[in-house]
């Protein structure tokens, strides 16, 4: 008697004679194609919670500058910092004096076009208006697609260099990055120059963020060199600067205005990035060091070496670090003079011990630490401190208005007074800790053996 199969392909064997692939029978009469068995309710829940979360954009709240001055104070008040708020510095920020970007985001399964805006609240330039409606024409589909953000670079005075990160993989988007670059050549007579970008691993490009990145960077027309405003120096195009220019291009004659420089004092300043500080002031000072470790600031500092009236100035290509610093004031030359030390941190950087004592040990005049992290600011005081250096003034810096970030440049001198509980006479002592020597108990004195010698009396000196 025939028995009814199980599965559903009744009747076929494994050598059908028609020809048709049929998975083998699993336990249970399931195949190898079969599909995916249907979820549960809770997993359709969480699958759905997670494409709604996957389209809506993380929004992250900026503060005012109102909240930041709250911030400051409370930091301030909780970890006990030394000293007064002077006056914040900052400048108006003006849309065309600042960095823009065109960026792609993938909301879900759909590629978008957005422009990041340098600060809170500002409309975009026309610039950037007329970029962003040429990318939307139909003969850059391609080229759109293989667009990951436009970078408009601002000089301060109203021009741009713009960097295009692209993964060009074919002729057609080759093509498409030519036309590009034609249009804005011919259309945007603000533009200076137009250089393309690729970065490995593949991420977004940031200045100042790049540390651990290769980029590589082809010039489609103008120079790898844009200028800083109007005030005779330039930086490279892949070299770090704030979006915001305007309170930046004045930082040189604020830090000035703090410190009150001689003529024959000597200025190093540390993580330079251009130098654009450094060169500013090597008119006040008799020598001027700069370094960082990036080939982009190199670039960027020896071409406003070459710009400067006055040969006082170097550059140093190495990291931050103890072994470079002592090597540099092992030498007769640079340990003398009045020394200003400028360590400009970025917000993920911080200074360790070892550092701070070799900063020290080098007795400098003056030591400018800005940085806008509050926790390594508070352990970077406690540093100086130790090592005999008290907080002079505290200089908080609004650098760009409208961001929700800031900066605090704190200036150090040193202990000469012995306000910190230091005697300046033993300063070079502090760190060998001199123990009292131990003292005998009362109880243990009469376990002692004690030897005394009787004089003789007047009768038995003459018996």
């Amino acid at each position: 008697m025939y028995k009814k199969q199980n599965n559903r392909f009744s009747g076929r064997t494994a050598s059908n004679t028609m020809g048709n692939r049929i998975g083998k029978p699993l336990t249970g009469g399931k195949f190898h194609a079969s599909r995916k068995p249907d979820l549960s309710k809770e997993e359709k829940d969480r699958e759905q919670n997670e494409a709604k979360k996957a389209e809506k954009p993380v929004v992250r709240r900026i503060l005012s500058f109102d909240d930041i001055k709250a911030q400051v104070s409370a930091w301030m008040e909780n970890d006990r910092i030394p000293g007064k708020l002077q006056a914040w510095y900052t400048a108006e920020a003006i849309p065309e004096h600042s960095d823009w970007r065109i960026l792609k985001e993938f909301r879900g399964k759909q590629e978008l076009l957005t422009i990041d805006a340098p600060s809170r609240d500002m409309k975009p330039i026309e610039l950037v208006n007329r970029v962003m409606e040429q990318l939307h024409k139909e003969h850059l589909h391609i080229f759109k697609k293989a667009l990951r953000q436009i970078w408009f670079r601002a000089t301060g005075d109203g021009r741009y260099a713009i960097l295009v990160q692209v993964n060009v993989k074919g002729k057609i988007s080759a093509h498409g990055y030519k036309t590009f670059v034609s249009f804005v050549e011919r259309s945007c007579p603000e533009v200076i120059s137009c250089h393309q970008i690729q970065c490995l691993p593949d991420r977004l490009f940031d200045p100042a963020d790049a540390q651990g990145m290769k980029v590589e960077s082809k010039c489609s027309y103008g120079n790898d060199l844009m200028p800083i405003a109007g005030t005779g120096f330039c930086m490279h195009v892949l070299d770090w600067s704030p979006r915001i220019k305007d309170a930046w291009v004045g930082l040189p004659l604020r830090i000035k205005d703090a410190i009150h420089p001689n003529p024959e004092d000597r200025f190093f300043e540390f993580c330079s990035g251009p130098s654009y500080v450094s060169a500013s002031l090597a008119p006040c000072f008799k020598q001027v060091e700069a370094l960082d470790c990036r080939e982009s600031a190199m670039q960027s500092s020896k071409t406003n070496i070459r710009n400067l009236a006055t040969p006082n100035m170097r550059f140093h290509r190495s990291h931050l670090d103890a072994s470079f610093i002592s090597k540099f004031f092992s030498k007769s030359d640079n340990a003398e003079g009045r020394w200003t030390f400028y360590i400009n941190l970025n917000t993920n950087d911080t200074i360790n011990s070892e550092l701070v004592q070799t900063l020290a040990g080098s007795r400098p005049e003056r030591i400018l630490f800005q940085t806008g992290n509050l926790e390594t600011a508070s352990k970077a005081i406690k540093a100086f401190r130790n090592e005999g250096y008290m907080l002079r003034k505290n200089i908080p810096l609004y650098m760009e208005p409208g961001r929700g970030t800031f900066e605090i440049l704190f200036l150090f001198v040193p202990d000469r007074v012995g306000i910190l509980g230091q005697n300046p006479a033993l300063a070079h002592r502090s760190r060998n800790i001199q123990r009292p020597k131990e003292r005998l108990q009362r109880a243990n004195t009469s376990e002692i053996p004690h030897f005394v010698q009787k004089a003789p009396s007047f009768k038995q000196r003459k018996g």
